[in-house]
């Protein structure tokens, strides 16, 4: 099954159907994909290098782009070294190979990002599921190993993107650290949205580095395209000895390493476009929150709404178009009963374009009293 074919227009509008729509949906949280520096610089970096880097990392490609962008990435995070790869979703993956030989024993959130889970299943490991965001099954779960004095590597997202929820990485990290234990963050969507100047998740919650590995993407908080680990140099090298990943991969194309860049600066120099996103999540969510509905806590830009009843999910729909915002229908394997709409906000939205999304909603839940 595929999704609707869209073009966007501006920063918040798609073309669909012949129709202009506002859109709450996709996952370019400021926007960086359409700015007109970072256009420039993939523009400027295609006209001078091309596109293809041309072979593995360690044979012919260790283009000086791919050094400048793990340098700009590991000084926006905070730490002594980043790694870039082709895709995001192979980012948990590259990790674990490179560190998996220093655990024993695998615990992940039940209904974790399936990268996580393809990394665990690759990592030879054994895997044991928790439920979801339940530190207290997580306990459970490790009192019931059958290997007291393993040494726990625990995967989980750091925002969930279907629902928004944070993963309560504290309680996770006070029963992992006893045992020699680390969390894995798959941080997708906390990087450029949560934390200091966007660091992520765990600086979201205050939990220290040194309790994680932090894995995710470019193309949500950053506009781009690829994926990054960001840690210990000694965690990076390990990584670039050990992964069949990096090793037999061919890196992201130049020109997008060029644009990333680009997008961390603008970041780092405008540290008002996260202020705006978190300003936008704690105006939606407590109105989406007063109509019933149940929203995720904090201030990841993302809301998930339902009446677990498909009828009245078409209604809301009705109203959502009624108001010129493309629907973002969501119901596959996972979803709710009668699937959900998930809302994702940007830092581009307008006030009144907000204003317009909770007037849909709330007209959708009075035509279903």
């Amino acid at each position: 099954m595929m999704g609707p074919q869209i073009e966007f227009i501006g920063d918040t509008q798609a073309l669909f159907e012949d129709q202009l729509w506002t859109f709450f949906a996709g996952n370019d949280y400021h926007r960086f994909s359409r700015h007109p520096e970072v256009v420039a610089a993939l523009i400027e970096a295609t006209h001078r290098h091309g596109i293809n880097s041309g072979g593995s990392r360690i044979t012919t490609a260790n283009h000086a782009l791919y050094l400048q962008l793990e340098e700009a990435l590991a000084s926006f995070l905070g730490v002594d070294a980043a790694h870039v790869c082709s895709a995001g979703y192979l980012s948990s993956t590259m990790l674990l190979q490179g560190i998996a030989r220093d655990f024993d024993s695998i615990f992940i959130d039940s209904v974790a990002h399936g990268s996580l889970m393809d990394a665990a299943l690759q990592s030879g490991l054994p895997i044991t599921a928790f439920q979801h965001r339940d530190p207290e099954d997580l306990a459970c779960r490790l009192t019931e190993s059958t290997n007291r004095a393993a040494r726990p590597l625990l995967l989980t997202d750091g925002v969930f993107a279907s629902t928004g929820d944070i993963a309560p990485l504290m309680a996770y990290a006070t029963l992992l650290s006893p045992l020699g234990g680390r969390i894995l963050v798959d941080d997708a969507h906390g990087v450029g949205t949560l934390g200091t100047a966007g660091r992520g998740t765990h600086d979201e919650l205050g939990v220290a580095r040194d309790v994680i590995y932090q894995a995710g993407t470019l193309s949500k908080g950053l506009g781009g395209f690829g994926g990054f680990i960001a840690g210990a140099r000694s965690d990076i090298d390990s990584i670039r000895s050990l992964s069949r990943s990096f090793k037999g991969s061919t890196p992201m194309p130049l020109p997008i390493a060029a644009a990333s860049i680009r997008a961390i600066e603008i970041l780092g120099r405008e540290p008002e476009r996260i202020t705006r996103l978190r300003y936008l999540a704690e105006t939606v969510k407590p109105r989406l929150r007063d109509l019933g509905f149940r929203i995720s806590e904090g201030v990841a830009p993302i809301c998930s709404v339902t009446f677990l009843d498909a009828d009245k999910n078409r209604l809301l729909g009705a109203s959502l178009r009624e108001h010129g915002i493309l629907p973002s229908f969501i119901d596959y394997p996972g979803s709710p009963p009668g699937g959900h709409y998930r809302f994702t906000l940007s830092s581009a939205h307008t006030d009144s374009q907000i204003e317009s999304l909770c007037n849909a909603v709330a007209l959708a839940v009075r035509r279903c009293q």
